[in-house]
């Protein structure tokens, strides 16, 4: 049954993502890496908090470090590193009242400022929809979406399955886009030493 219920700042939550292990940064913890002064994940919450009240960190490790910052913070509720949809997985389980997550990972320090106002604009649109996904014009960026919660028992299902693709579950779970091809350069993320230059 389709949840009618539209996205707004009320009803949803933010999760950052840095639950990853950073192997292709030289295993740093990729949130935690300073970019102009600051942490990663600060230009992140920087980005969010204009957007949406209620915001949580998944993070696997140096938790200490990410709860000086003063926000929700979780674990992956599997083991053993499976990957964005576990920590996504996770922040549902967790946001027992919010109807949707706005997801954004945590190494790429611009993301749009009104991510939140075309995500929501786009699935709001669209009832049928479950997930809107931000299309930078070059392509789609999973890992910039809003989620309804209510896909936590078909998240459950595919994780419990192995299956850990975040594209394939999104196309899997009817999904819709929502343009920023005229923003493609807020999708620059830091994946090894050298884009930090």
């Amino acid at each position: 049954m389709t949840n009618h219920i539209k996205a707004n700042k009320n009803n949803t939550s933010a999760l950052i993502l840095a639950g990853g292990q950073g192997r292709r940064m030289n295993h740093s913890d990729k949130g935690l890496i300073l970019w102009k002064n600051k942490p990663l994940i600060t230009h992140v919450l920087n980005a969010v908090k204009t957007q949406l009240d209620h915001i949580i960190i998944n993070a696997n490790q140096h938790h200490d470090q990410y709860q000086e910052l003063n926000y929700d913070l979780l674990n992956d509720s599997i083991d053993g590193f499976k990957g964005p949809l576990a920590g996504i997985m996770s922040g549902m389980q967790y946001c027992t009242t919010a109807k949707y997550l706005l997801i954004l990972p945590c190494d790429c320090p611009a993301p749009p400022k009104d991510l939140f106002l075309r995500l929501s604009k786009a699935l709001n649109e669209n009832e049928h929809a479950n997930i809107a996904i931000a299309d930078d014009g070059a392509r789609l960026q999973p890992l910039f979406g809003l989620y309804k919660t209510s896909l936590l028992p078909k998240l459950e299902f595919a994780l419990k399955n192995e299956h850990f693709k975040v594209m394939k579950f999104v196309e899997d779970n009817v999904m819709v886009t929502a343009d920023f091809s005229d923003q493609a350069e807020s999708f620059k993320n830091f994946n090894r030493p050298e884009d930090m230059k």
